[in-house]
């Protein structure tokens, strides 16, 4: 398209060559050639002032269509592309703001929002606004304008929770010190705080210098178990104001923690979405807004094309109609007037030809001889508005060659890196593999994926991960060398095709090369990272022999570098595919299972050993696989954990259960009673505790026959766990503490935690007729519980020593296979009768014989757990 300008010189230009050639015209009708000329004078006069008339209305047409280009449709155009360039402003100013937060950013913001307003108002409202503007897109620009306002608003919001959060730990932390956190002076010497303030002391620095999400979350746990592990000391001294003081700033600061957090999981989306939708809107204005009027400015140049273009048709017919005239009027004029006309129509009709050189001949009469000039006038002004029109074609070609290069390059390359792309690497990895199909070589295809780079976004942002990566990339390249093709596929994902990839103990010399340099410092705008990646291989034709297969084995060995421990390489086998489809077949294979019904509950008795008698059982849960086999929750657990459904199998047994008790009493087991595992994630849902009690209402099940087993993870969550087992409690359900002794066994939990009873995992009852530290462990952690009148159930019973020296421990329950096995519910009773009948034989002998009671005192064994250290 040409210039505006250009067009409205050209077309100026036109309009003069059509003055000029009818002036030599104009003068004609002044001379007189004699009286008997006078009727041929008036005729030809006639046909003159007739293609004048014509001519003139011709160029007034084509002079009103560049006046309309220069008052109306230019301008129009400007001031699009005014909207535009405001509009790329308005975003780049709101995105900074967003990076650095500094109040002068926000001036700008207002600024540029300023001007954007003006521009859009000056299109839609001025003088010469647009009627035919679309009222959509003004809305969305609107729009555009607040969202872009409520980003800036939320990003100063941020600052200021987190100001206060550090001024919230800064007051915790003056509070601890100036009540002796940081110990005392005596003559010089530093005397040891109390442990319960040194401990509150060194939780409190944690929490001030963590930085990463997890950092913050177990700093805080370590806080918060901390000061409930010291409440009561604390409370006495420096006393409960103090030590509520502490308490309320604590969680102040551990909610704006939470608010920030939830701010920056949204902010980046909200972030990119406003981009994405400012990038939409510059290509909306200029579809809607700047190219409508630029196709009206080039309409209004052609219909002064078209006129000027009739103007030139119009003269020519009027000499043509002269030069006949004369030719009838006088001979005598023919000779001096017929071999110009002729010469001048020649030329013409060359000139129409294309052939742009050609001048008419001066001489002959002074009209004929100014018609000649006029007419190499206009012919000198063609050729020169060719030569521009042809000028601004190659320019436009030239643009549109290289907009098609750019265009063809992002499509083939990730605009961040620059390096080829998914397509790029697709067709690249095709054409590879056919050159080592033909040479008998082998191919390599690496899977680079970076360790932890989450983190480096979840801290420094995504802006500065982004530099990361483009430096990674840069250093691929260079530890790759020339002959390697280097790919980014997403995200922190590369690829690197190496052709002649030689053996395998060639390749993991290279591949361990790239991880070293991997490894080295990475400086990123003034801060020194280190970085680590791991590396999965495929060879071609070793282990595929094309391309999607290929790619499907190198991203196998991936996951097998990532589950070695990271900073690791993995070279594919067939090994590792058969276990990640055995893992994804075990997965669908479990949501058909929970589909179709496969699932059920087994029953295992619990026996009381003071008694002798069945005081319930715990369902297990267990998996019927179509060959009949029952597949215990072992085989399958892990996998409903990372798949999600280990909430709706939990759901579900709480169900079964409850049924399963109210049909044993309906039945006439009156006491039946059953234990039930809980889930950490079902567990921590807000509504747990309502589904407890809305099963316990539907069923009929008195809350007393249901007992609730959780690990020790789940118990010390804080202070929402403590309040669901509390909820728990007040329903009348038991809470068992299960798998106590191993893990870090806390015993203050022991004291703290709304529970009723103790479950000892079975690797602490394993050794206690064999070993006399486990025995008095054992002994120990029982008395213990008792002291603290909890109840004790020993699990994994499978030997006669250990029922009978747990017999003599006093009150404790037992369950095993010695004395039952698990079985489907309609045999539960006679099973849990029976493992009494079987307890009550074993232990005879002992009775007989007059075994010892366990005595009434038993030394306590208390065990520290180790400390949890904080990783910074």
């Amino acid at each position: 398209m040409l210039h505006n300008g250009t067009v409205v010189q050209t077309l100026t230009r036109f309009a003069a060559i059509v003055s000029s050639g009818l002036a030599p015209a104009r003068r004609r009708l002044r001379l007189t050639i004699g009286t008997h000329l006078a009727l041929a004078l008036a005729v030809i006069g006639a046909v003159v002032f007739v293609g004048q008339s014509i001519a003139t209305r011709t160029s007034r047409t084509a002079m009103e269509a560049v006046r309309s280009m220069e008052l109306e449709y230019e301008p129009r155009a400007r001031r699009a592309a005014t909207i535009i360039e405001k509009l790329t402003a308005y975003d780049r100013s709101v995105a900074e703001y967003l990076e650095t937060q500094r109040s002068a950013d926000d001036h700008l913001i207002s600024a540029a929002r300023a001007e954007l307003d003006s521009a859009v108002a000056s299109y839609y409202e001025g003088p010469e606004a647009d009627t035919g503007a679309p009222p959509d897109l003004r809305r969305q620009l609107m729009g555009h304008e607040s969202r872009g306002r409520e980003l800036a608003d939320g990003a100063a919001q941020r600052a200021q929770w987190l100001q206060k959060r550090r001024m919230l730990l800064e007051g915790v932390n003056r509070r601890i010190a100036s009540a002796g956190g940081t110990g005392l002076l005596i003559a010089n010497n530093q005397v040891l705080a109390r442990r319960s303030l040194a401990e509150l002391a060194t939780a409190i620095s944690a929490l001030r210098e963590a930085e990463t999400t997890d950092a913050l979350e177990r700093a805080e746990q370590s806080m918060r178990a901390a000061l409930q592990a010291n409440q009561a000391e604390l409370a006495r001294s420096p006393g409960s104001a103090w030590l509520e003081l502490v308490w309320d700033d604590f969680r102040a600061a551990s909610h704006l923690r939470a608010s920030i957090e939830r701010f920056d999981a949204g902010s980046e989306a909200a972030r990119r979405q406003f981009l994405e939708e400012g990038s939409v809107l510059m290509i909306a204005a200029q579809t809607q807004l700047q190219e409508p009027a630029r196709a009206s400015l080039a309409a209004a140049a052609q219909r002064a094309a078209s006129a000027a273009a009739g103007a030139q048709h119009t003269l020519t017919k009027t000499g043509v109609t002269v030069t006949a005239g004369l030719l009838l009027v006088s001979v005598l004029l023919a000779l001096s007037i017929t071999l110009p006309v002729r010469r001048l129509t020649a030329v013409t009709r060359r000139l129409a030809a294309g052939r742009r050189d050609v001048r008419a001949r001066r001489g002959g009469l002074a009209e004929l001889d100014e018609l000649a000039e006029s007419f190499n006038a206009m012919a000198d002004q063609i050729a020169t508005v060719e030569s521009e029109l042809r000028g601004q074609q190659a320019q436009l070609e030239r643009h549109v060659a290289e907009r098609t290069r750019q265009l063809h390059h992002l499509a083939h390359h990730d605009p961040l890196t620059q390096l080829p792309n998914r397509r790029h690497l697709s067709t690249e990895l095709a054409a590879a593999l056919a050159r080592a199909a033909q040479s008998g070589r082998r191919t390599a295809l690496l899977f680079v994926d970076l360790d932890n780079f989450k983190s480096i976004n979840d801290t420094l942002g995504h802006t500065f991960g982004d530099h990361v990566l483009k430096g990674i990339g840069d250093r691929l390249q260079q530890a790759a060398g020339p002959r390697a093709f280097i790919a980014r596929l997403g995200g922190d994902e590369f690829t690197v095709l190496l052709e002649d990839a030689g053996s395998e103990e060639q390749l993991g010399k290279r591949v361990g090369a790239l991880l070293e340099a991997l490894q080295q410092p990475l400086a990123v705008h003034g801060r020194v990272l280190s970085t680590s990646a791991s590396i999965g291989a495929s060879l071609y034709p070793d282990h595929a022999r094309d391309a999607d297969a290929l790619l499907r084995a190198a991203d196998v060995a991936l996951f097998r570098a990532k589950d070695l421990g990271r900073n690791r390489f993995a070279l594919y086998s067939p090994e590792l595919y058969d276990a990640a489809a055995y893992h994804f077949r075990m997965e669908q294979s479990l949501r058909r299972a929970v589909e179709a019904g496969e699932l059920l509950l087994l029953y295992q008795p619990q026996v009381a050993l003071h008694t002798l008698e069945a005081v319930g059982v715990e369902a297990l849960l267990r998996w019927r696989k179509p060959d009949g086999r029952l597949a215990t929750a072992a085989e399958f657990i892990h996998i409903a954990e990372k798949t999600g459904l280990m909430r709706e199998l939990t759901s579900w047994v709480l169900r079964s259960a409850t049924s399963t008790v109210t049909a044993w009493r309906t039945l006439g087991w009156h006491q039946a009673c059953v234990a039930i595992n809980v889930s950490a994630p079902q567990f921590f849902e807000t509504d747990f505790v309502d589904k407890v009690a809305k099963a316990l209402e539907v069923t009929g099940v008195p809350p007393q026959a249901l007992e609730l087993e959780l690990t020790e993870t789940v118990m010390q969550t804080g202070p929402a766990t403590i309040t669901a087992l509390r909820r728990l409690r007040e329903l009348g359900v038991a809470i068992a503490l299960d798998d106590f002794g191993i893990g870090y066994s806390s015993l203050t939990s022991l004291e703290q935690l709304p529970i009723t009873r103790v479950k000892l995992d079975r690797t602490l009852v394993g050794g206690i007729d064999s070993s006399p530290r486990s025995a008095a462990i054992a002994r120990s952690v029982i008395a213990l519980c008792h002291g603290l009148g909890l109840q004790v159930v020993a699990e994994g019973v499978e030997r006669p020593g250990q029922l009978e020296f747990l017999s003599q421990c006093g009150p404790v329950s037992v369950q095993g296979f010695l004395l039952g096995r698990p079985v489907e519910m309609e045999l539960a009773r006679k099973e849990a009768d029976q493992a009494a009948a079987r307890a009550r034989e074993l232990l005879a002998p002992a009775h007989a014989s007059g075994a010892a009671r366990p005595s009434e005192r038993s030394s306590l064994v208390f065990v520290a757990a180790p400390r949890r250290v904080t990783p910074r």
